[in-house]
Order: C-alpha cells, then structure tokens, then sequence
C-alpha cells in the first residue's frame, strides 16, 4: 500500500520534469562550492509496533532535514560528497482513540555518489550512504514495557535523477532521490523481555539483530522542485519514508508521507 502511495505521486510529479525538458541549463558544481538544503515538512504516520501493542497507530507527523552535497577531493569532479540528517515527530492514536503514541526518529548518514551527465541539462548519481538511526516510541496504555527505543547503523543504496533548467533566466532543478538500506545492525529487544532483565539483569543475548532486505525493507523517498528566490532557491515536493523490522518476535513498520518546504542555497568556501 505504502509503495502503490510512492507510485501515484511520482504519476503526479512527472509532468513537472516534462515541463523542464524544454528550458536550458547552467553548470552543476564548482570547486570550493557547497549546498545546503534545510527542509520543513508534514503530512501522516502509520506506526505499529508489536512490542508495544498490537495495533497500528494513525496520526500527524512533522520533520526537519538538513542536506549539504559538495564535490569530493577525488574521483576527478565525478565524486560528490553528500551528508543528510533529519528529525520525524509524530503523535498518534489508536484505532478506537482510546490510547495514544508519541513516536520520533532521528538520523544521520553520510557517503559519495558518483555522477553521470549524459548532457548539460541532467545529472545521474549512483553511491553509497552509512546511516545511523535512533528513536523511541512511548504508548500512554503501556503498563510492564510502555516504551521502545532503537537504534541501529546501515550501509544504503543510494540514487538520483536531477534535471537542471532556467526559469525567468535563472537556476532551478527538479530532483528524484532514493535510499534503501542494503546491510546493517539494530538493536531490539525479544518479545517479552523487558529494559529490567537488559540493562540490570545483564541477559544481553539476543538483542543485535543484523538487518537485510529480508528482514527489514526499507527506503527513504523524496521528489522536489528548487525554483529561484532572491539568493537562494525555495524546495516544494514530497517526501516519503518506509521503516520496516521484523525479528525476534517482534514487528515495526513506520510508514510516513509528507509534503516539505524549505530552501536550498549554495555557499562559496573562501581561501586565502
């Protein structure tokens, strides 16, 4: 359901690169140059957690993500440097509203991406990330285990597509970027074995869990629009995030989609 969600609104985005086919282009990265994106979005969280409860819980979700892309001091211009951290709040209800959830997510990852212009107007990317992951989720009906923290790293697949154009003479770009954990490690209690036994008991077995495709299928998505405003450029689009876990017993999955504003500028490192 979650993927057919991603399908539809690339449908409703793609008519936004067709539109971009027909303008011209400027040159991507310079030496010395960085980009810096910071975004604000909001949109619904669908969050379940078998440790907690075995219902699935609904409600509002607002994030902030900062991105910063620079070129690599290898790799012959072709290598670009990306760093991407973001921050998901969301608070949540059961499907009766009779019980309640506060549920957050916090990463941060960083790696390169090798690029491919076939012309002036587009630029493919194809790399690598390592991310690191944390959260917690606090349900108000919890009595023995009335919270459940993660945290865990992972290598992503990283890829994009970007279209750069003009628009009244000046720079602007349509962008396509997705991530999906190939390999990893996440920490996550057995079902039924309660924070006491873990962190005072000392019964540590069986609490790292490597994660895969198999288990956990996971992809972070995010389709925008930079269009130019004063020294900057304004970001419009959409924004989804997949994060499913299941082993030991237990299940997460959260599912979240959001449209996002925020803006995109480019800051000039000065050498003496």
């Amino acid at each position: 359901m979650m993927f057919r969600r991603f399908y539809s609104f690339l449908l409703f985005f793609a008519p936004v690169l067709s539109v971009a086919l027909f303008a011209q282009s400027a040159p991507f990265e310079e030496k010395g140059v960085s980009e810096h994106q910071w975004t604000w979005s909001i949109g619904g969280a669908n969050v379940l957690d078998t440790y907690l409860s075995p219902l699935e819980y609904v409600g509002p979700d607002f994030a902030v993500t900062h991105r910063t892309e620079r070129l690599a001091r290898w790799g012959k211009g072709n290598v670009t440097t990306h760093a991407f951290y973001s921050a998901h709040f969301a608070y949540l209800h059961s499907p009766t509203d009779d019980a309640k959830e506060l549920d957050s997510e916090l990463t941060a990852s960083g790696g390169w991406l090798y690029n491919f212009r076939p012309s002036s107007h587009w630029r493919f990317g194809v790399g690598g990330l390592m991310e690191l992951t944390t959260g917690f989720t606090y349900n108000t009906r919890g009595t023995n285990n009335p919270a459940q923290g993660r945290l865990g790293t992972s290598l992503l697949a990283s890829v994009l597509a970007e279209y750069h154009f003009k628009l009244k003479k000046r720079d602007a770009l349509a962008r396509i970027t997705l991530d999906a954990p190939m390999l990893g490690v996440q920490f996550s209690p057995e079902y039924g074995q309660s924070y006491y036994e873990i962190f005072s008991l000392g019964h540590t077995s069986g609490i790292l869990h490597f994660t895969h495709p198999g288990n956990a299928p996971t992809c972070r998505l995010a389709a925008t629009v930079q269009l130019p405003l004063a020294g900057a450029r304004i970001t419009l689009g959409y924004a989804g995030d997949v994060r499913q876990f299941d082993s030991a017993g237990l299940k997460r999955h959260a599912w979240r989609n959001c449209f996002l504003i925020g803006y995109t500028r480019q800051l000039k490192l000065l050498r003496k």
